[in-house]
């Protein structure tokens, strides 16, 4: 009763499915919490019997045109504020990493193999370990943007912003490039898979780069740019 109370209140707040499906989860977690410290009766559980459905959401992304467009963007001196969320969008196009991960990038994060920049770190989602070859995605350009901020006596590589200003900032940006999309910086990670898939990347390698534990998480992706599919028939022969 009380789940289904709860339910009826984050509708009534205009909340989408999968925000209200991620609020009865955190209710779930600590009921599962307390069966196991023996503070709830597992014969009470109401899982049992109450169910919600997470909503198939739309995985936005920018094509390779609206990419450039973005990479090609300058911005004017009234608008200079907005060069920190640029860039380190455009890094996280470049790499693949997470709001949070670009946040934690700390000088010692880039470590050189065989004379090759490569990047080490732990992801903070998934607490999975991952190691990007940032001298070979997209020409190397996320170094650029990762030497143009490292230096001094700075814990992080990038100065400090929450995620909803970077957000906000964006959505200005993306007005700016003519793109006519919901631009947030999750946009950034989608847009590396699909483009990757897109050149003929395998979908193993993305999951890698990405961090992926499922192969299924990945293969998402490999379903929603019109032009890989596209891409892959060019190259295949229907001749007799």
């Amino acid at each position: 009763e009380f789940l289904t109370d709860f339910e009826r209140y984050l509708r009534e707040l205009k909340l989408h499915q999968n925000t209200i499906f991620k609020h009865i989860s955190i209710v779930r977690r600590y009921i599962n919490l307390a069966i196991d410290k023996e503070l709830f009766d597992l014969n009470k559980y109401p899982f049992r019997k109450y169910r919600i459905k997470k909503a198939k959401s739309k995985r936005e992304y920018l094509t390779p045109e609206e990419l450039e467009r973005i990479e090609n963007l300058r911005l004017p001196q009234e608008k200079q504020h907005l060069q920190q969320a640029l860039d380190k969008f455009l890094f996280a196009v470049y790499t693949g990493l997470r709001f949070g991960d670009v946040s934690q990038l700390k000088p010692e994060s880039l470590v050189i193999v065989d004379g090759k920049e490569w990047i080490n770190l732990e992801m903070q989602k998934t607490d999975e370990a991952v190691r990007i070859p940032v001298y070979l995605l997209f020409d190397g350009k996320a170094l650029d943007i990762f030497y143009k901020y490292v230096g001094g006596e700075k814990a992080a590589v990038f100065p400090y912003q929450k995620n909803e200003t970077v957000n906000f900032h964006l959505r200005t940006i993306a007005q700016l490039a003519g793109i006519n999309k919901r631009v947030t910086f999750h946009v950034a990670r989608h847009t590396q898979a699909t483009y990757l898939l897109y050149k003929g990347v395998n979908i193993t390698t993305v999951q890698k780069l990405l961090g992926h534990r499922r192969l299924e998480t990945t293969q998402i992706y490999g379903k929603v740019m019109d032009m890989t599919i596209i891409n892959e028939l060019q190259n295949v022969s229907f001749s007799r």
